[in-house]
């Protein structure tokens, strides 16, 4: 009973002597600059998170399967193995077929990555001492809407309208129905027009390259832009001719150098219910002057441009100024660390032997090697000559066997003395694709005189490759590459379309571009070749014979969602 009594005593004591650190305790209105910090630290770790997923085997692979590999670029080693990808490419496939739900899946997943750093944004507690935080968190959200864009973007093409997941979606409702695909383009637009608010307004270097800038919101904009504009893409109320005014405006900012107000870029006065300083909260501009009238300066304009095309695709030239979005690589199995951040990815285009899917170039994107000068650097069949060796004497590793002859694609081979192809950073966009979409709107705009000379950018740059200035010239078998007249405007449409085909080639867009511009049945006519083997296959090519017009143009829901969603999720047409 002593004891009880003692230890009672003793702890009234304890109590009472702390009364006064009690009363002391510092408010809690605030946050520490060291716990800032620490909330900013998980938001980089968040986004990173989400290029990893870019960065991933399952989404590259599924960007060379859907955007290149069913198109009139490439044959492929299973175009007659019998195997699921076979009935992908060939258009036999049913609404189970595995790679349709692999794409349909790691697109969602990065949507639900992307959602996590957005909605984090809007918890995050400011401290308006800590010296850069409004200005990271403005980075970190931009990239993070871009991202989302994109993997909305890469569904909305493939499926049509698609489920819109939001950063504030709960799991109290098993299953969303599909917006329209005029709802998920308009949602896309939306979060890209935002995020070139906040995106760095620079190009990040150094430590901080491979991040996405201004250049990639941009450039993202006006493909999504050009999209809604096209005849071959579905909308259920299209306004084409508006669509192309506005890919012209962006394109007066981002190659002419046009500035253009934050209410221009947001369309804010027509599209928004929320106030000024609720959108400045939630986009992290709290801390800036700026007003709907504010001005995004034209200099924008000088953060990008191209450079020469035969350094373009060397592995020394990562994170150049003509790279708008790349997804950076990195061996670390020299280290012995178990950190992969290879890339698999470009095996498949340097060996069409590979185990997963092994590509070569088709007969038709062959016969432009000798009448374009870029051929030398997109396809090859004989690699003896000097252009396949570095300065060691060492050849390039270019693998085939039995595929289209021997002939391989090259704009991706690595030089022994640059590296491995490991490394090779994974390109989502380059600035001479902006320039294709401006000459393209330009000339949709009934600007031809303009549209060529944009074009003429990317045409210049070409025939710089056989010229005396380009070390490499001396191999190119081409002789000429004139620039275009200014012509009318079905001509420039078709000169503009040549140049997406060689200048874009192998770069995941191919079957979208000729799903868009409605020119897919004709190409698709060319590769059943009327059921004739093919010239350098040696084997039929099945796909024209198999696809059906108003129908494949787009690719099933998969069945397990409509399934799972007990018809929630309704399927598309023909499936």
């Amino acid at each position: 009973m002593k004891k009880i009594i003692l230890f009672i005593s003793v702890a009234l004591i304890t109590i009472f002597s702390s009364c006064d650190d009690f009363f002391d305790v510092e408010p809690k209105g605030s946050i520490s600059e060291g716990d800032y910090s620490w909330q900013i630290n998980n938001l980089r770790i968040s986004l990173n998170a989400v290029y990893n997923l870019i960065q991933s085997e399952d989404y590259q692979r599924s960007e060379l399967i859907f955007g290149e590999a069913i198109s009139d670029n490439m044959y492929t080693r299973q175009d007659n193995s019998g195997s699921e990808l076979t009935q992908l490419i060939n258009f036999q496939f049913n609404t189970e077929n595995s790679y349709i739900l692999k794409r349909y899946g790691v697109n969602y997943r990065g949507i639900n990555l992307a959602n996590q750093v957005i909605s984090h944004v809007q918890n995050l507690k400011f401290n308006e001492n800590y010296s850069t935080g409004f200005q990271e968190v403005r980075y970190i959200l931009g990239q993070a809407k871009l991202m989302r864009a994109l993997f909305y973007f890469n569904l909305v093409r493939t499926y049509g309208g698609v489920t819109i997941q939001t950063e504030k979606s709960t799991l109290s409702r098993t299953a969303i129905p599909r917006s329209s695909a005029d709802e998920v383009y308009a949602y896309i637009e939306k979060d890209l027009r935002e995020a070139c608010l906040i995106l760095y307004k620079d190009r990040f270097k150094e430590q901080n390259a491979g991040q996405a800038g201004i250049g990639a919101g941009l450039g993202m904009l006006m493909k999504t832009l050009a999209y809604q504009a096209s005849p071959g893409i579905r909308l259920e109320n299209p306004n084409r001719e508006q669509k192309w005014k506005e890919v012209c405006e962006i394109g007066e900012l981002f190659i002419d150098g046009k500035s253009m107000s934050y209410e221009k870029m947001l369309k804010f006065s027509d599209n928004y219910t929320e106030s000024w300083e609720d959108l400045c909260k939630r986009l992290a501009m709290a801390d800036l002057d700026v007003t709907p009238q504010t001005e995004i300066p034209g200099d924008v304009a000088n953060v990008h441009g191209l450079i020469n095309f035969n350094e373009l695709f060397r592995l020394k030239n990562k994170f150049n100024k003509e790279l708008l979005f790349e997804i950076n690589h990195y061996d670390y199995s020299s280290f012995g660390l178990s950190v992969d951040e290879r890339n698999k990815l470009y095996v498949c285009l340097t060996d069409n032997e590979s185990q997963y899917i092994g590509v070569a170039p088709t007969q038709n994107l062959m016969e432009m090697k000798d009448s374009d000068p870029r051929g030398l650097y997109t396809v090859a069949q004989d690699t003896n000559t000097d252009f396949f060796m570095d300065s060691n004497g060492n050849r390039a590793s270019l693998t085939w066997y039995n595929i289209a002859g021997g002939w391989v694609f090259s704009r991706y081979m690595v030089y022994p003395n640059e590296g491995v192809v490991a490394e090779r950073n994974y390109i989502i966009m380059r600035y001479a694709e902006a320039l294709l979409w401006y000459a393209e709107a330009l000339n949709e705009t009934e600007n031809q005189v303009r549209a060529t000379e944009v074009l003429n950018k990317v045409r210049a740059r070409a025939a710089k490759l056989i010229t005396v200035e380009c070390p490499d010239s001396k191999y190119n078998k081409c002789l000429s590459c004139p620039l275009y007249n200014i012509m009318p405007y079905q001509e420039v449409k078709k000169n503009i379309q040549y140049e997406r085909r060689i200048e874009l080639a192998t770069e995941f867009d191919r079957w979208y571009d000729i799903v868009r511009l409605d020119i897919v049945n004709e190409r698709m006519v060319w590769m059943s070749k009327n059921n004739v083997p093919d010239k350098n296959s040696g084997k039929p090519r099945w796909r024209g014979k198999y696809f059906k017009r108003g129908v494949n143009e787009i690719f099933p829901i998969p069945q397990q969602e409509v399934t799972l969603s007990n018809g929630v999720i309704t399927q598309n047409f023909g499936y």
